[in-house]
């Protein structure tokens, strides 16, 4: 018989324990990430049902088992930010980027977020490191855009809109946007071909017919622009300016007794232009 070797046994068998300990923390590893997950989708629920408490007591679960994970702490800012708890919600969104600096979703709504606070220039910061890490980002651009127009920059919130639209045609908001800012620089042509887009695709914005009106008038296209303002009314018959910009324009088309009925009704909702009007036509 071969005499047996105590150490060659001693080495296997402590070879089967070290591969059992990994296969247990392999096992605790794949149980504490499936937590983890489960946490972050209670706390997504929590956020689309907007109780943010609950969502941001589920993200700091998350988190403790995964802390190098930047999801717990993105979802945890978005609800702090919607708690007007901003300072904890920039540190949250900072964690977030910290974990992973290409997190295009944590720029984003830092954006949104100083956007509300109305630092437009750390806005735009966030958006402009939107667009480096990925240039075919529409909202960014359209963020962007947002921004510099309340900046009062309009050349750059036109550029930015026309970027968005060039990836993506059927971004109602940036063809009503876009056509606002050209509205500002006295683009009325402009504007009124982009209030047109916007309309085809999103019919029942009132906002987009009341500004097509006003560039239309700008334009000396009464008819349309009367046809415009009539939409509106019809929409809401409590639009005090449609009314007094109806007048207005009948008023232009020598309908004299038109314009006058739709000032007395701009007058009765006290329309702050509308007596004069009437006193000028009465005149």
């Amino acid at each position: 018989m071969e005499k047996s070797n105590k150490n060659r046994s001693l080495i296997v068998q402590n070879k089967g324990l070290a591969n059992f300990t990994k296969l247990q923390l392999g096992l605790t590893n794949k149980l504490l990430k499936k937590e983890a997950t489960n946490w972050l989708k209670k706390a997504k629920e929590y956020l689309q049902s907007e109780d943010y408490p609950e969502a941001i007591d589920a993200c700091m679960k998350a988190s403790e088992i995964t802390p190098e994970d930047a999801t717990p702490y993105r979802y945890s800012a978005i609800a702090r930010m919607h708690c007007e708890d901003y300072v904890d919600a920039l540190e949250d969104f900072a964690l977030a980027i910290q974990c992973d600096p290409l997190d295009i979703a944590s720029y984003l709504e830092r954006g949104y977020m100083y956007y509300d606070l109305k630092d437009f220039p750390a806005a735009i910061a966030d958006f402009s490191k939107v667009i480096s890490l990925e240039t075919n980002h529409s909202q960014a651009y359209f963020s962007r855009g947002y921004a510099y127009y309340d900046l009062k920059n309009f050349s750059e919130a036109i550029q930015n809109f026309t970027k968005a639209l060039d990836i993506d045609p059927s971004h109602v908001d940036a063809w009503y946007n876009r056509g606002f800012a050209k509205f500002d620089i006295a683009d009325y042509r402009g504007a009124a071909a982009d209030l047109s887009t916007s309309i085809k695709l999103r019919p029942d914005d009132i906002d987009a017919y009341a500004n097509r009106g006003e560039a239309r008038y700008h334009l000396s296209h009464l008819r349309g622009a009367i046809a415009d303002f009539t939409v509106v009314i019809q929409m809401d018959s409590d639009a005090a300016n449609a009314y007094y910009n109806r007048g207005v324009a009948q008023f232009d088309l020598r309908n004299e007794q038109e314009a006058l009925k739709d000032l007395e009704i701009a007058l009765s909702m006290n329309h702050p232009g509308a007596q004069k009007a009437i006193d000028k036509i009465k005149r």
